[in-house]
């Protein structure tokens, strides 16, 4: 067995961060271990976690399901029964690679860092994805960690230290998802809302309670029994009787049960809905969604409410806070009402304090499944399309990204504005980094480009109040050029002037080297930095504007945006609107008692 490694030390970012100081586990937990067997509550749902398939190593697997028990208690890294799951899955996938290689590792105390590696090395070889394989190397190497911690001493000191980081092989850096475009959006939420609207309907409409026929008597008692017990199930005497005197009448039951139970509870196809509608108004990650709990809004004021969420990436668990607009059924606040008031019936029956309790499968429960085949079913229901023209495919994650996107061009792409619920770092690399948002990143780069040449090349102008401060105290006045070795008095006093501003580094110019004299012809002193225009060259200025612009009447609009746009811009918004019109008066009329000025076209100098 030979494993593939370019790195030679371990790199950050894959450490497995885990409690070090962990609690006794008690008889209780000695029971469970020894059984390799036990029972786990999470995050409100119960689950089995079973290594009783672990072959031989009895003193390994013990140390292994000790280390799964710790996981999966109260402040352990599980958190949710998908994450035990998990780690299970992962002992098991060890366990696989000791015998496959014929490991004779029987103990903890026999662990070493060659089969450590010698798991990552395996993994790879077998052709597994890179991150499938980090995964599997981080839930190892986190449960070695707390089996560490449980039994101290046991590991060598260099294993224990090979416990500090994950793998030294790199996995497939993850691409984020795209959002949706503005089409797919709306059309999106135009559809959710549509079935708000039904849902509202839904529950307005009670039942007729007619009692003309069998039929009828049986449906009246078959909702009895469902507002009694909160459902009622198909495989009941009550629903049987109903089934068959309806088929004997010739009618369709086809989806009766979800029929009856929809008036009462929301069903699986209404959390579609709502899921998306929730996620693309406040960005809400879907799983944040699921787990909100009956009471999660919190201070109301002033049209807006604060949803109070878990988000569990964070460091585990964190309960965080969201403000969003409150009112009608077209807020956040008041769907989450809405949501509130439907399933106040199945959360009394079931004593659950999650708010998505709902009818699903013959019985209510208070566990959102994935919902795969519930989203399909949603799509093909509404007719909503891809931007291919094809049957959309739904991706409940990427709905964030959709939010996030939209709010991103609502910023004006600001982080520190945009990065909301997240770090500015997470904001930048997981929901800006996407192809919907690349044409405003495009057009904001070019605009600052564009910004950043404009200003680097743009001259300096001192008003007749800003040339007596530099006057007065040369070195130390801002807006003065910057490394000018001439003096001030000279400058500003005309001796270094040029035919549009004065210079301020004739051998120091942008345009050659150091040293050497400048090579632009004195119309460029627009574009050089090293320009400096006073109030004493504004006649010029403004007689040289006079010509541009009459150039307009003989030149073509292209040939005279080549050639006299930029001059013209200089001039015109950013050099005389500096200057009082006090000043710019004085100048004209200074301008209007001088001669024509001879206009020599850059070619000439150039030539």
């Amino acid at each position: 067995m030979s494993g593939k490694s370019s790195v030679s030390q371990p790199r950050p970012g894959r450490r497995a961060s885990f409690p070090e100081h962990l609690p006794d586990p008690g008889p209780a937990a000695a029971v469970a271990v020894a059984a390799r067997r036990f029972e786990i509550v999470l995050a409100g749902r119960m689950a089995t976690m079973d290594l009783t398939r672990l072959s031989g190593r009895v003193s390994l697997a013990r140390s292994f399901t000790q280390a799964l028990w710790q996981a999966c208690q109260v402040g352990g890294p599980a958190g949710t029964v998908r994450t035990a799951t998990s780690l299970a899955e992962a002992v098991y996938r060890f366990w696989r690679y000791l015998d496959a290689t014929g490991s004779p590792l029987q103990a903890l105390v026999e662990m070493d860092v060659a089969v450590i590696d010698g798991f990552d090395a395996w993994m790879e070889e077998s052709g597994l994805h890179p991150n499938h394989r980090l995964h599997l190397m981080g839930d190892v190497v986190g449960l070695l960690r707390l089996a560490d911690a449980g039994e101290p001493g046991r590991l060598s000191e260099e294993a224990s230290r090979r416990l500090f980081y994950v793998s030294m092989r790199p996995g497939v850096p993850p691409r984020p998802r795209d959002a949706y475009s503005d089409h797919v959006a709306v059309a999106l939420k135009a559809a959710a809302r549509a079935d708000v609207a039904a849902i509202m309907q839904r529950f307005r409409s009670a039942p007729v309670q007619k009692c003309e026929t069998r039929i009828d008597r049986l449906e009246i008692d078959a909702f009895a029994e469902i507002d009694r017990v909160g459902f009622i199930t198909c495989k009941s005497f009550l629903f049987r009787q109903l089934y068959a005197a309806r088929d004997f009448a010739g009618i369709s039951s086809d989806g009766l049960s979800d029929r009856m139970h929809g008036t009462r509870h929301l069903l699986l196809g209404d959390l579609v809905a709502l899921c998306v509608l929730l996620s693309l108004e406040t960005g809400l990650e879907i799983e944040t969604i699921k787990s909100l709990r009956a009471d999660c809004l919190k201070n109301p004021t002033s049209g807006y409410v604060e949803i109070e969420y878990c988000k569990r990436r964070a460091r585990h668990a964190e309960w965080k806070r969201l403000r969003v607009r409150d009112g009608g059924s077209g807020t956040p606040g008041g769907l989450l009402r809405l949501a509130i008031q439907w399933t106040a019936t199945a959360r009394r029956h079931l004593g659950s304090e999650q708010l998505f309790t709902y009818f699903c499968r013959g019985r209510l429960t208070d566990v959102v499944l994935p919902m795969q085949s519930a989203r399909k079913i949603w799509v093909e229901g509404h007719g909503l399309q891809g931007d291919n023209g094809k049957t959309l495919k739904l991706c409940l994650s990427r709905l964030r990204k959709t939010h996030k996107a939209a709010w991103y061009r609502k910023t004006g792409g600001q982080l520190r504005r945009f990065a909301v619920g997240h770090t500015v770092e997470v904001a930048a690399n997981h929901y800006a980094d996407i192809p919907a948002l690349r044409p405003i990143h495009e057009a904001t780069i070019a605009e600052a480009m564009k910004d950043a040449v404009d200003d680097a090349l743009r001259p300096t102008v001192l008003t007749p109040k800003a040339e007596a401060a530099v006057l007065a105290t040369p070195p130390a006045q801002p807006g003065f050029p910057d490394g000018v070795t001439t003096d001030a008095p000279a400058l500003l006093s005309g001796e270094q002037d040029v035919w549009l501003a004065s210079c301020s580094g004739f051998y120091s110019s942008p345009f050659a080297k150091s040293g050497e004299a400048c090579p632009v012809p004195f119309w460029g002193c627009l574009e050089c930095r090293n320009g400096v225009i006073t109030s004493r060259k504004l006649p010029a200025l403004m007689a040289f504007l006079d010509f541009v612009v009459d150039q307009r009447k003989v030149m073509t609009k292209a040939d005279w945006q080549a050639k006299f746009g930029l001059a013209h811009h200089r001039i015109a918004t950013q050099i005389l609107p500096q200057f009082s019109e006090a000043d710019l008066e004085a100048a004209r009329s200074l301008a209007a008692g001088q001669p024509p000025q001879i206009y020599l076209p850059p070619e000439a100098g150039l030539a």
